[in-house]
């Protein structure tokens, strides 16, 4: 009995090691997270379980910390029931500086998911196209940081528009990888995200008439498309432009520009701000001006035309950025469930 006790104890211990182990190395060091949408194909594809690097901007201390362990949002086998309680919620802290880069593969904490503490909200994956302080503006599908075009990486897709004179084969668009999109009319014609190469490939097939890009019109005003006022006459391929959001600049504040910022100044820097009268008042007080508290970060998917981002709910605040997206630890595909060799241990660009 003694013995069984004592064999009780060692494994006990050696638990619980291990458990604060993992619990360190999830926390300050890797995260694992599976890639469920195509909004970033080709980079990302949907079955890709992919390391989260805590390190590259300095791990961010836990802000929701009387939660169950490995736990994100709801406890096992049920829908609503929290693995968190959101009574304690700890200042944002984060060991180290965030430097975030242009081009890096971020992943955050979806900013527009209010009913959750920061920390506990749905993980998303985008790629990073502008920085605190940037000027960011898109036009004709093209990303311009400060005036300068941001280079198309081959992995990126836009929606192109296909007019062929017969159907395209099944097994050809399956040998291609293409999973997305189809016919959009009974006359052959089709609608598929491609990056450039397939693209072009498409370009030589003697049954392709023509290849073209799905654009939307400049100055047409798209509701869904941040800041959702007729004043911004913003879409999906025409933004901007504006100046990304940077911790102490200070703004003038107008009844124009508002609509850009308050969500930040109310949401996610804490203010009260109203409007009466023509003026603005941020904590009851009338003010002109606003100096941001935070930086804040401009992000897209690379299926350019197939992804809720930035554009479509405005700048992310670097409280809600979890890491960088490092490598491809494993992949299936959800629809054969075969596995993709070729896309494991692979580093994320």
């Amino acid at each position: 009995m003694k013995n069984f006790i004592k064999h009780l104890k060692d494994w006990s211990k050696a638990f619980l090691w291990a458990f604060l182990v993992a619990w360190v190395i999830r926390t300050f060091f890797i995260q694992g997270a599976f890639i469920p949408t195509q909004s970033m194909e080709k980079s990302l594809l949907p079955g890709d379980f992919i390391f989260i690097s805590k390190l590259s901007y300095g791990p961010r201390m836990p802000i929701t910390p009387l939660a169950v362990p490995f736990m994100h949002q709801n406890l096992p086998f049920t829908e609503h029931t929290p693995a968190y309680l959101d009574w304690l919620e700890l200042p944002y802290w984060r060991l180290g500086s965030i430097d975030v880069n242009r081009g890096d593969v971020v992943v955050f904490n979806y900013p527009m998911e209010l009913d959750r503490p920061i920390d506990k909200r749905t993980l998303y994956v985008k790629r990073c196209v502008a920085i605190p302080g940037d000027t960011l503006k898109i036009w004709s599908k093209r990303v311009f940081v400060n005036d300068k075009p941001m280079p198309i990486i081959p992995e990126m897709q836009f929606t192109r528009h296909i007019k062929a004179s017969a159907p395209i084969p099944q097994i050809l668009l399956d040998s291609l990888g293409i999973t997305d999109g189809g016919l959009v009319s009974n006359i052959n014609d089709y609608e598929f995200p491609l990056n450039d190469s397939l693209a072009d490939f498409f370009g030589t097939l003697p049954t392709i008439s023509n290849v073209s890009l799905r654009m939307e019109s400049e100055g047409d005003f798209q509701a869904h498309i941040f800041p959702h006022n007729r004043f911004y006459a913003f879409n999906n391929d025409f933004w901007g432009p504006v100046v990304i959001p940077k911790k102490g600049n200070q703004i003038a504040l107008n009844d124009t520009n508002i609509v850009l910022y308050e969500r930040i100044i109310r949401e996610y820097e804490g203010h009260q701000i109203d409007r009466a009268g023509g003026k603005i008042y941020i904590d009851k007080k009338e003010t002109k001006t606003y100096t941001f508290e935070m930086n804040y970060y401009f992000m897209m998917g690379d299926n350019r035309d197939n992804s809720a981002d930035s554009r479509s709910w405005g700048f992310v605040p670097e409280n809600h950025i979890s890491g960088k997206a490092w490598m491809v630890f494993f992949s299936h595909d959800p629809a054969s469930s075969k596995i993709r060799w070729n896309r494991m241990f692979s580093f994320i660009k």
